[in-house]
């Protein structure tokens, strides 16, 4: 897996860790930096999940004289 997939998947586990060391008393310009920190996350992910996309006409494969043909 990739790095982001695996942040986001262990970010609501990180988030209560954080919740519990004291982040509930942090400053708003802490979440801030916190939100936008998950917003680029967010944002890398769609951008190159975008290059990976698959575009075109689909025609799956299929048998042909017992051989595969796309």
């Amino acid at each position: 897996m990739r790095t982001a997939e695996l942040l986001l998947l262990s970010l609501p586990a990180i988030l209560l860790v954080a919740w519990f060391l004291g982040l509930r008393h942090a400053s708003y310009r802490t979440f801030m930096a916190a939100a936008l920190l998950l917003a680029a996350v967010g944002v890398g992910l769609w951008w190159f999940g975008e290059q990976r996309a698959f575009t075109g006409r689909y025609s799956p494969a299929r048998l042909q004289n017992g051989r595969i043909v796309e």
